[in-house]
């Protein structure tokens, strides 16, 4: 059980009133439109005990025998737009119900309108709510998405696959170098924001400004009405909207934020809500990990927010706080008895929208404010930010790498053979490392936390150019020549000495040489 003094019972309940003014920018609307027609696939046995469905629905039964017919029928598509396949037949549907004993579908969140059931037990209940989705339909558009940043892929190569892999409905589908998002499946599982490096999809309901101004605007109004009348600093706890009740019957003096899923709360929100003030962020009753039972998230959305938890307590760790500021709590409330955040001069920023923008200003308030902060720590394996390592045997200087990084993280040195990293803006993304042709650059997750080593261009490489031969002009690096005279060596169109030659010339000269050889045949 929670004890909460007057004081800081009254401060809670101003803030709830100031933030109730504010007013978050709105999103747009997801429309489905469904007429009742429903497939239904099961045996012989499900499709009796099934019986009637309501009157307001039409079936079409897709009726197996023996074994599960999972490998043979695919099912794409939403409520109002559901496309069943199976061998070379389409079937269109707004509903689907599966009575199958293994869910034809396995996505950790199915989509709108697909309903499993056991088909031993009464399934009336099931058929009302199917005689109740007829008709149109909205709900909010989750998601914002810029693709000029995303750093899933550039010109073929692939890249960061963080939000599909993190995605519990399945949503989320790679075009090679751009991602996109079916909109009508997405259920607001808010974690491919927490886990996108970039910022290139971002949650939109609410937005990140809106939520980063809600907390700071619970936070300052807390300290400011609670800290005179001796009050304690707040603790903060997110909640999904149906646990708001517990929550604030377990925590009754923190401040409790309610959304729509607490996977889309992520680092740059948690850190800038400690430097501004709050003793500790919570995460309430995100479940067991294989997400069985009630208020379960999603194994994979599960599997990506503790990575980002892991990451932000190491990095909280690094800076001189303690990693318990930051937690799950269940309703053993860990909140009592935990180690939470020490004094310190608070942050006065205000809200931004970018959000590696958000987390560094956070983080660097927090750096600024420790005695113990280290230099830099490492990071576990799927961290947005790291460094890039280059082998100098094998890398030529090609630059491969400064064209493909989405980021600008990697970087040429204009007119000198050279390459260097700022270390900032690295998405830990692997384009790099994909594009590369000698393979020889390897990411490696960290994060430093002195701002101005962070920010610096730092050398990775650098080679004396190599000169035309011809006109003496500095074109290549000498390994990258080295390289190109090995791979050509037995190639038929260099097999003497002046054509082996040209290829140690600039484009000019080589052009003008083959012009003059008289063995060349135009």
């Amino acid at each position: 059980m929670s004890f909460a003094s007057a004081s800081n019972i009254e401060a809670r309940d101003i803030a709830y009133t100031a933030s109730e003014k504010l007013k978050p920018e709105a999103t747009s609307v997801v429309e489905y439109q469904s007429r009742g027609q429903v497939v239904v696939i099961g045996d012989t046995q499900a499709l009796k005990n099934l019986g009637e469905l309501p009157k307001n629905l039409s079936k079409e039964v897709l009726e197996y025998k023996g074994q599960s017919p999972k490998s043979d029928i695919s099912i794409e598509g939403a409520l109002g737009q559901f496309v069943v396949t199976i061998a070379d037949q389409e079937i269109k549907a707004d509903l689907v119900l599966d009575l199958t004993p293994e869910p034809l579908l396995s996505m950790g969140l199915k989509p709108p309108g697909y309903f499993t059931a056991n088909p031993n037990e009464n399934l009336q209940s099931l058929k009302d709510e199917l005689a109740e989705l007829v008709g149109t339909f909205e709900k909010p558009k989750y998601f914002d998405y810029d693709p000029s940043i995303c750093a899933h892929g550039r010109s073929g190569k692939p890249g960061c696959t963080r939000c599909i892999d993190a995605c519990p409905a399945e949503a989320i589908t790679s075009l090679i170098d751009t991602i996109k998002v079916d909109a009508s499946r997405c259920q607001g599982g808010g974690v491919c924001a927490t886990v996108c490096p970039s910022g290139a999809i971002t949650y939109a309901y609410p937005k990140p400004k809106d939520l980063l101004t809600h907390v700071r605007t619970l936070i300052l109004t807390y300290l400011k009405a609670g800290l005179p009348n001796g009050a304690s600093k707040p603790d903060l706890v997110f909640v999904s909207e149906e646990e708001q009740t517990r929550a604030e019957h377990i925590f009754p003096a923190a401040l409790v934020i309610a959304v729509e899923e607490v996977a889309s709360v992520g680092p740059d929100i948690w850190l800038s809500a400690l430097a501004w003030g709050a003793k500790s962020v919570r995460m309430f009753d995100l479940g067991d990990a294989d997400g069985s039972g009630n208020n379960r998230i999603p194994k994979s959305s599960r599997d990506a927010l503790d990575l980002h938890l892991d990451m932000t307590q190491s990095i909280l760790t690094a800076a001189g706080y303690p990693a318990s500021a930051l937690l799950v709590v269940t309703d053993s409330s860990e909140l009592i008895t935990s180690k939470t955040m020490p004094e310190f001069d608070l942050a006065t920023h205000a809200p931004i929208t970018g959000k590696r923008q958000a987390f560094y200003m956070a983080l660097d308030h927090l750096v600024a404010k420790s005695e113990d902060a280290k230099a830099s720590t490492p990071l576990p394996e799927g961290s947005i930010f790291g460094e890039v390592s280059v082998d100098k045997e094998s890398c030529t200087l090609c630059m491969a790498c400064v064209s493909a990084c989405p980021a600008n993280a990697l970087q040429d040195g204009n007119e000198k053979p050279m390459l260097s990293l700022v270390e900032t803006n690295c998405l830990q993304c692997g384009v790099c490392v994909n594009t590369c042709p000698e393979s020889a650059m390897t990411l490696s997750p960290r994060i430093l936390l002195d701002f101005e080593v962070r920010k610096k261009p730092r050398m990775l490489n650098e080679e004396e150019p190599f000169c035309c031969i011809s006109c003496g002009e500095p074109f290549a690096t000498k390994s990258g020549i080295t390289t190109i005279l090995t791979k050509l060596s037995d190639h038929s169109m260099f097999a003497d000495d002046r054509s082996k030659n040209r290829l140690k010339m600039c484009s000019d000269c080589r052009v003008r040489d083959m012009m003059e050889d008289p063995d060349v045949d135009f």
